[in-house]
């Protein structure tokens, strides 16, 4: 019951913007953490709560859009946001922060950037209001422990009175998985970009450097060349092409993309199995050879 009020709760308030200061009085005494909300393909999920018979997610998928921190009153929106010409902007050192183990040594390109913004509109319940935190490109490293640190000199009431509550929040994202990609051999022009779709970031750069070696093209047990592409605006979508050398796979042949285990993510957390997708090629309009020297 409580997910579906919340549920319902996000959908009304639809409407009310990230980083709104405003709302109404704020009455006296410190701000308690009532929940954490774990925000990923436009749902909501319970991460963190001060009620001890709360169903808490083990684990959410990584990729997740926002963070929500709920806390029983108002907050001091000034030591949480400041303001350009009446537009709310993050913080340099905002007072929740996100990190995990091994990100010093394993971080995407460009690093994870988090922005934190403040909500005085009671969604979550009368009175309540919320911390947001937003990753500035959607997605978390897979498989990963992370941590939220919260800063009570930050998170505090309109009198300066700390928050009260954990000031370490922890959560598992699920491992890394290809959530769609071309299976089943349906006919494509030669020309074909076979679209992979995985569960959090995957940056393409450099040649793919990081991701090729762990991708496979084949016809008729016959590698064929391929590259993979970054698809634009979109972190978590990439394209399997075929060689630049002649821009086409061979014509009328069933072609399998295989990717083993061990591909990374944007984080370099792996794919914990292999799985291929196919597909077939038209017979026209196609070159006789994918492959390059």
């Amino acid at each position: 019951m409580r997910a579906f009020l919340l549920g319902v709760l996000a959908l009304a308030a639809g409407a009310a913007a990230g980083g709104c200061s405003g709302g109404a009085q704020a009455r006296p005494g410190p701000p308690v953490l009532l929940e954490v909300l774990w925000q990923s393909a436009g749902a909501r999920t319970l991460i963190w709560s001060l009620d001890a018979d709360a169903f808490v997610a083990p684990v959410v998928p990584a990729a997740a859009t926002e963070i929500d921190f709920v806390f029983d009153r108002r907050l001091d929106g000034n030591r949480i946001e400041d303001s350009d010409g009446g537009v709310p902007v993050p913080k340099a050192n905002p007072p929740i922060t996100v990190d995990w183990a091994g990100a010093a040594t394993a971080m995407s390109d460009p690093p994870l950037a988090a922005s934190v913004f403040y909500n005085s509109v009671g969604i979550f319940g009368a009175d309540t209001s919320y911390v947001l935190m937003r990753p500035q490109v959607v997605g978390f490293p897979s498989g990963t422990t992370i941590r939220f640190g919260l800063d009570p000199a930050g998170l505090t009431s309109a009198g300066g009175e700390p928050f009260e509550g954990p000031t370490e929040i922890t959560v598992a994202t699920q491992p890394l998985s290809i959530v769609s990609l071309p299976t089943g051999g349906q006919t494509v022009p030669t020309g074909f970009l076979a679209p992979v779709t995985f569960s959090t970031r995957i940056d393409v750069a450099d040649g793919a450097a990081a991701q090729a070696p762990f991708v496979h093209v084949t016809a008729a047990g016959a590698s064929l060349g391929f590259a993979l592409l970054a698809a634009p605006g979109d972190r978590m979508l990439l394209y399997v092409a075929p060689a630049a050398c002649d821009g086409k796979w061979p014509a009328g042949v069933l072609v399998e993309v295989t990717f083993d285990a061990g591909f990374p993510d944007a984080f370099g957390r792996p794919l914990p199995a292999a799985i291929t997708g196919s597909f077939t090629t038209s017979t026209t309009g196609a070159a006789t050879d994918a492959g390059c020297d």
